[in-house]
């Protein structure tokens, strides 16, 4: 084979791996992220399902998934399961959950928060808000943070929770 139809060949491999990879390249805003992040985690309850690009954590900062490794491993040994419920959904079941609406983006440059609306089960009128809180890691926005707001006004973090199961045992969300 000719040297120059070997090159245009690997260059036409090149292009199609770039091409197919390029869907999974990293969003570039933290509403974007946000958006990837939930499509991505919902995708095994879709119909058809499909397969998620990512595990959980890999969506997670460095630290925040090595601390829910941690809260995940002293969980087998433990009375107390670490969750009880799922904490994106922040709900137990679940049918095809969806529509996803990015609702608000705010809090600091390096640490945007961006509130997000979505439905736990398809065709329910009922929207579930969570505040995700994402960090520049490993060069990309990844998750730092799940608050769920709170009846009453404030939030639960799902981090401080991990945090406190890792230091003493399954606490109060």
């Amino acid at each position: 084979m000719h040297p120059k139809s070997v090159f245009a060949a690997v260059a036409f491999a090149a292009g199609l791996l770039f091409v197919q990879g390029a869907g999974a390249q990293p969003a570039s805003t933290p509403a974007d992220q946000a958006r990837a992040f939930l499509t991505d985690y919902f995708a095994a309850e879709q119909r058809p399902p499909r397969r998620a690009n990512r595990k959980f954590e890999e969506w997670m900062t460095s630290r925040f998934a090595a601390l829910y490794r941690q809260a995940q491993a002293k969980s087998r040994s433990a009375e107390e399961p670490f969750l009880e419920a799922d904490p994106v959904l922040n709900a137990q079941d679940s049918d095809r959950p969806g529509d996803i609406r990015v609702e608000t983006i705010g809090g600091a440059p390096d640490r945007p928060e961006v509130r997000v609306s979505f439905r736990v089960f398809a065709g329910d009128q009922a929207r579930t808000t969570q505040i995700l809180v994402f960090a520049e890691d490993r060069g990309e926005w990844r998750l730092f943070d799940i608050r769920t707001p709170q009846d009453g006004g404030g939030t639960s973090s799902f981090r401080q929770y991990t945090e406190r199961y890792v230091g003493q045992g399954r606490p109060r969300r």
